[in-house]
């Protein structure tokens, strides 16, 4: 399992939609055996599994996270990042 985006620990700058909202963070991770479920966690909480595409869009708040990936087989990655909101 690999992590595709965010790489490294990473700040993320968020852009505002044409309509003045938020826009959305695509997360991505690959996995050696696509149909694998993984199980994403969000600053310790469930957010949702994936399996075949490993990607998830999300909207985390401005500040510090972790992103914590658990395959069925229970292996672990998990990734700091931070999420620099633009200025309105």
């Amino acid at each position: 399992m690999e992590l595709i985006y965010p790489k490294y620990p990473t700040r993320i700058l968020v852009p505002r939609d044409l309509d003045g909202s938020r826009s959305r963070t695509v997360f991505t991770v690959a996995h050696r055996t696509p149909e694998t479920e993984i199980y994403w966690h969000l600053d310790e909480h469930f957010i949702g599994s994936t399996r075949d595409f490993h990607s998830m869009e999300l909207d985390p708040s401005p500040g510090k996270h972790v992103l914590t990936l658990v395959d069925e087989q229970g292996h672990r990655l998990e990734q700091s990042f931070e999420i620099i909101a633009k200025p309105e």
